[in-house]
């Protein structure tokens, strides 16, 4: 819906807002005549009930990161997070004679890590390489609690590291590598000869899966992208192959690939038993509060706040202002908790519409039909371009704010009906976490009405 051929004025106020100002914080001190009728520009803040509502669960196979690790928390409980991926072939195996053979040299798994979470001490961390027991498929949307059975572990394929935090401190990504057993490398080099390896590595060798040691305390992202794969490497021997000139070919590999493919998600579990919330929380979708004065959000464990628009709608129906015209509003959310580089707040947070049982229209965000389904900033709602709002954390006040949003005008006019908004972080796949004082969720209304 283009606003600009009805609201008019609204638009040359909310201008006219950003070049003037005054002193008295509840009247802006502007007055418009175009109709010959004195008009004042007037702000009111108010504060929007808050209580945390529990969605589960997350969709994970869109994410750009793999997620592996274990943290303790003593608000969300014990989290453990685990990566499936389908592999995928990127290279092919160099060709040979009859008489020529083939030497298995080792496979190696390198993984690149550009995020780390925790509230404790960096310390080592110990992950187990498992392959899939079942097959997963692209183009299909995995939630964080699907489960995906493994086969055993082997011993000589789990693997201690120590993160580099100075790495993560600079945000660059740092790599890590691992050796694979033998029959994990000979098993992946059979493979790279067939001519069917892409069906073999769907329906024979379905994948693999990084999982996390119970005594780890961290969560650790990986990046597939240019960082994460497992590599063969081998030589091709001559006729005499116990002569050290018969090597006909060395350092050769075959590559694969943990992001080439769109098979993959990541997996995560929360035990809340001892926790903050944990005697609080009672099934999906349910709101609840924990008693404290503290709004909750965090993604990984589904936990979210949610706030009442009732007052802003209370505020419209006032009998005092019948004759007002809303211009825009402002939303911001104070935080409280500390941060650390391991252990950050989210960055950026948006507002969802939240139905009558807090489900989220998430199918409107594919389909674009964004406009009841989510605030949008000013531009979306002027320019048809649906454009979010985004609601970034302010360095300076600890603070999610948002810009000017015509969002009221929606209410106004009966185009939009949201009692409740969902409060998310922009990007969902996230282990960060942010506490908000309950009383801490403001809204300014600028408003016009008749002098």
């Amino acid at each position: 819906m283009n606003l600009l051929d009805k609201n008019w004025l609204g638009l040359l106020i909310f201008t006219t807002l950003i070049i003037f100002s005054c002193e008295d914080p509840s009247e802006v001190g502007l007055g418009l005549d175009p109709d010959g009728l004195g008009s004042g520009v007037y702000y009111e803040e108010i504060i929007l009930p808050a209580e945390n509502v529990w969605i589960d669960s997350l969709r994970t196979n869109n994410s750009s990161r793999l997620f592996v690790g274990r943290i303790e928390d003593p608000i969300f409980g014990t989290t453990t997070a685990a990566t499936y991926n389908q592999l995928s072939s990127t290279s092919l195996v160099s060709s040979k004679t009859d008489e020529q053979e083939y030497v298995i040299d080792s496979a190696v798994l390198t993984l690149g890590y550009d995020y780390i979470h925790t509230k404790g001490a960096i310390a080592p961390q110990t992950i187990r390489l498992q392959e899939l027991d079942d097959q997963i498929f692209s183009g299909v949307y995995y939630l964080s609690h699907f489960d995906t059975p493994l086969k055993p572990y082997d011993a000589d394929n789990v693997f201690t590291f120590t993160p580099r935090s100075d790495s993560v401190d600079q945000g660059i990504a740092d790599t890590v590598k691992f050796y694979l057993n033998d029959i994990w490398a000979e098993t992946l080099f059979d493979i790279a000869t067939q001519s069917n390896r892409t069906e073999l590595l769907t329906q024979t060798f379905k994948g693999i899966a990084l999982t996390p040691d119970d005594n780890n305390n961290l969560i650790v992202g990986f990046t597939p992208a240019g960082y994460t794969n497992i590599s063969v490497h081998y030589h091709i021997l001559g006729k005499d192959i116990n002569q050290a000139d018969s090597i006909v070919s060395d350092s050769l590999s075959v590559a694969y690939s943990l992001s080439a493919s769109n098979a993959k998600y990541s997996k995560f579990t929360t035990d809340r038993t001892g926790s903050l919330i944990g005697g609080s929380i009672k099934n999906n979708l349910e709101n609840f509060e924990v008693g404290n004065g503290f709004i909750y959000l965090n993604s990984a464990t589904g936990i979210y706040p949610k706030i009442d628009m009732t007052p802003f709608l209370d505020f419209l129906n006032d009998d005092e202002n019948d004759l007002i015209q809303i211009n825009n509003l402002e939303f911001q959310f104070s935080t409280s908790n500390d941060t650390s580089i391991y252990n950050r707040k989210m960055f950026n947070t948006r507002l969802f519409f939240a139905g009558d049982s807090s489900q989220i229209n998430v199918d409107g965000l594919y389909d674009l039909d964004i406009l009841k389904t989510v605030v949008l900033n000013d531009i979306g709602y002027l320019t048809g371009s649906q454009d979010m709002l985004v609601m970034p954390i302010d360095s300076a006040t600890q603070s999610y704010r948002g810009g000017a949003t015509f969002f009221g005008q929606q209410v106004e006019n009966g185009n939009v009906n949201p009692y409740k908004l969902v409060v998310m972080p922009s990007l969902l796949t996230s282990f960060n976490q942010t506490i908000l004082p309950q009383d801490g969720f403001k809204l300014r209304i600028f408003y016009s009405k008749p002098n």
